[in-house]
This record gives structure tokens, sequence and C-alpha cells, in this order.
């Protein structure tokens, strides 16, 4: 069903745990089957959910014995991420850190409890609301925790059919090396996913003249401009390059695509890069949370 999607490395680390240790179905995903497979030892009291490990080096989860036992499923895998990937007494640890491990631990929570693989191997059905349903029942996890899961599978396949897509209309024909047609002058649009609910746009698309290629370390993106608007038709009979972590830098609240960086892996046979927004959402986040830790 979906052909493009990506797994992020954390994604790929859950669900290499998951195969070296035999789960492999969504009823297997249960406190006493992973606490068994993985040697946490667990335990339940009236005070909230924490993982430590003891001075013998057992490794153990504490649940809250008040929550219902959804939410203490919950619970046990957002306490197994620390246990697994963090390190650290968070009483004594910076602010910063501690909110970077809490948004590690409920990405893993949200992978862990409806991983990729199971996914795909279930028959989806073609409604929306349907799916929904389907993943909150199939995975015992409530109704909003699967419609933010399964949007944002449809997210990164629909990025991953774009550029895929871009790809394959712009692979060349011919293996004869030709000079690329630049820009006169650099420009970006703004391509907005039919199919979305953001009120912004879904991508900017940037092309790049030659004198800005050959003699620019960076180029600043105006946060607050509004965009010409690109159509899917215009945009397929453009070669366009899919930028990658690290190529857009958010600093101090200015947004910049790192040309230097394009340069280095393409040399200037490409002039026009895809950029996907979420992904800047996400570096603008982390630079306010940087700079309100630093003021």
């Amino acid at each position: 069903m979906f052909k493009h999607y990506r797994t992020t490395h954390l994604e790929q680390f859950i669900e290499q745990l998951y195969f070296e240790n035999h789960i492999t179905a969504p009823e297997q995903i249960t406190i006493h089957g992973l606490a068994l497979a993985l040697n946490i030892h667990t335990t339940y009291s009236p005070i909230s959910s924490r993982a430590y490990e003891s001075n013998s080096g057992i490794r153990c989860i504490l649940l809250d014995s008040r929550l219902p036992p959804m939410k203490q499923r919950l619970d046990f895998l957002h306490e197994l991420c620390h246990i697994l990937r963090h390190v650290g007494n968070q009483l004594i640890m910076p602010d910063f850190f501690i909110k970077s491990q809490e948004i590690d631990a409920d990405k893993f929570v949200l992978y862990a409890s409806m991983p990729y693989f199971m996914i795909k191997s279930q028959q989806l059905p073609g409604d929306y609301n349907q799916t929904i349903e389907l993943l909150s029942g199939t995975f015992g996890v409530p109704k909003d925790m699967a419609k933010i899961r399964f949007d944002q599978i449809l997210r990164r396949e629909y990025e991953g059919e774009l550029t895929s897509g871009l790809a394959n209309y712009n692979r060349p024909t011919s293996r004869t090396s030709q000079q690329p047609e630049y820009p006169d002058t650099t420009n970006i649009f703004a391509y907005y996913d039919p199919h979305s609910t953001s009120e912004g746009p879904d991508q900017l698309i940037i092309c790049l003249d030659y004198k800005t290629l050959t003699t620019q370390y960076e180029l600043l993106i105006p946060r607050d401009e509004r965009f010409k608007e690109i159509d899917w038709e215009t945009l397929k009979n453009i070669a366009v390059e899919s930028t990658i972590s690290g190529d857009i830098v958010c600093f101090d609240g200015q947004i910049t695509l790192q040309i230097h960086r394009l340069v280095f892996r393409n040399g200037f046979s490409k002039h026009t890069f895809v950029v996907h927004m979420r992904e800047v959402e996400q570096l603008i986040e982390t630079d306010q949370r940087v700079t309100r830790r630093f003021n």
C-alpha cells in the first residue's frame, strides 16, 4: 500500500529490537511480553511512572497503579525508551536535555505502539475514518493517537512519492552530458499539497541562478514572505533534487539553505531543490528552545 514511505532511524531501531525478540504482531506489544523479552523488572505503585536501574544493575520500570491499563502500557513504552536510549539522572539534568529526551520518548511510544512493519501488513480499508478505527482497535491505542500516526505515514508517503515522482519525470533519457539551463534569477516557489490540512505550503521549491550557486555560501529563506505558488503540472517538468539533513539551518530565528553543501554533493549539475516544511518547522522549534534556554 505504501510504496514510498521511508522509516526513520528511531523506527529502524524499534523494528530491529522487535525482530531480535520475535515480536511480530500487535498482540505481542504488551507490558508483560516486552518486560519478559527485554528483562525489565516491572512494579506498580500509586505514584507517577518512572524508570531506573538498581545498584545491582537490574533495569526497572515503576508504573502508576492509578492509571487505566491502556495508559499504563503507553507509560511503559515511554519509560522503556529512557532505559534503552537515554543515560543520566533527569533530577540533575539541564531542562533542555530533559526536554530532548522526553520528545524522543514520545516519538518512541508512537512508533513502538504502532510499528510501521506491522501497519503495512494490515488490510487497511479505503476509508480514512475506518482506518483510524482499525488501527486504534488493532494496536490498543487511543483514536487520536492512531490518527496522529496514520497522518504521519500519509505525509511521509506523500513526500516520498513527490521526490520519487520528480526523479522519474526528470530521469535523463540519454547519457549525453548536457549543461543545465539555469534560471535568470533565484526564485522560491511554494507547493501546496491538495490533501494537506496545513495552512501554509508543504514544500518550498528553490531555484538557484548560476551566480548564486557559484558565489554564495548560503541563501536566506524569508519566514514571513508569501512565495508564488507552483502546481504539480509545472513542478513535474523541473529537475528537482531533495535536500537532506543539514542542508537547512535555523539559527537565531533565521532559516538558511546551505548552498555550499549542495555544491559539494552535486557540483553545479543541480540548481533546483525541494525543502519539506515539516522539517523546517522542527528546526524552528529546536532553535526557539535553545534561545529560551540561554536567555
